[in-house]
């Protein structure tokens, strides 16, 4: 794909129609767009060719900005929609829009990670690529804030994502996953959560001991067939520990 980011007028205009095409936006300020669209290894990248520049920003904190921008909006989006629902409801529906996963999906969807600047190599690895497309997609919300305002950006939140991409009736009948509940406090938080694995068992019916460990202090642990599932359990107890679900 040709590198989108060059400063040139025919590229620059390119990139700003691409910005178009994702979010139905026109793009006034258009390097901070450039700046939600850099994954950290473009700007470590750019800061080991020439040590004596200035420090390329990544997008790390306009994804900062726009965690919290879109939490807003997607709050006052099931504020009105649903006006008899209790506290509880509207925090577990928010939760169920507002996740790691979630978000991987809504930019893959976007098509945002094709025009990202990364390392080439890590375009070849998907698992990174959902986590990357979701955090550039949180950058870009909060670009959007900062060059066309709150309006703006809850335009885009409603029409393009939810609007386009999520069915919010749908989203009401699946089960919440406690573990992106989780380790979306974690990330806001900036706590450090480490999973201690173990095995018991005769070989043929084993079973994993998973121990959550927060900060190096043990919180739960559960024993499970699937270790998945043991982690699962665990993130519920965390929740409901931390009353946030």
């Amino acid at each position: 794909m040709k590198n989108l980011f060059k400063r040139s007028p025919h590229h620059i205009k390119n990139l700003r129609r691409k910005i178009y095409l994702i979010t139905g936006v026109n793009p006034f300020r258009i390097s901070i767009y450039r700046e939600a669209l850099r994954h950290s290894s473009a700007a470590d990248a750019a800061l080991s060719d020439n040590l004596f520049a200035p420090r390329t920003l990544d997008n790390e904190r306009l994804e900062f900005l726009g965690d919290a921008i879109l939490d807003s909006v997607v709050a006052e989006l099931l504020f009105n929609r649903f006006p008899y629902k209790d506290e509880g409801f509207l925090t577990e529906m928010r939760t169920r829009i507002v996740n790691r996963e979630q978000m991987g999906m809504l930019a893959h969807r976007l098509g945002l990670v094709d025009v990202m600047e990364m390392k080439p190599e890590l375009k070849k690895n998907y698992t990174a690529l959902r986590t990357i497309g979701g955090n550039a997609l949180e950058a870009l919300i909060g670009a959007i804030y900062l060059d066309k305002g709150y309006s703006s950006v809850s335009k885009f939140i409603h029409k393009r994502l939810v609007g386009q991409y999520l069915d919010i009736d749908k989203l009401m009948l699946t089960t919440v996953s406690y573990k992106a509940v989780f380790m979306k406090w974690i990330q806001k938080n900036q706590k450090k959560l480490e999973w201690n694995n173990g095995v018991e068992g005769n070989g043929k019916n084993d079973n994993h001991v998973v121990t959550m460990v927060v900060d190096d202090e043990q919180w739960f642990t559960e024993i499970n067939k699937s270790r998945k599932k043991a982690e699962e359990l665990c993130c519920e107890k965390a929740c409901r520990k931390l009353e946030i679900v």
